[in-house]
């Protein structure tokens, strides 16, 4: 269970890792009242933790999948 877990989280982990420092809204405004900087850091702070919670849900989701393999293989 552990296993399917680990893969999970990681599979989650690098999925949701590929946009965090990608620069697909560089053409897009600065809201009034930020630098360039500010606005790139708020947007990698948000990224990290959806990144976080990606990898979480994948997680869990890997250990459901260990557990029911598990039972599968109980039964049998």
């Amino acid at each position: 269970m552990a296993a399917f877990a680990l893969i999970a989280g990681f599979v989650g982990w690098r999925r949701a890792t590929k946009p965090i420092y990608r620069r697909t809204y560089a053409n897009v405004d600065v809201p009034d009242g930020m630098t360039r900087r500010e606005y790139d850091r708020a947007i990698r702070r948000k990224r990290k933790f959806w990144r976080l919670v990606i990898t979480v849900v994948y997680a869990s989701a890997g250990a459901i999948g260990g557990l029911v393999f598990l039972l599968v293989l109980a039964r049998h």
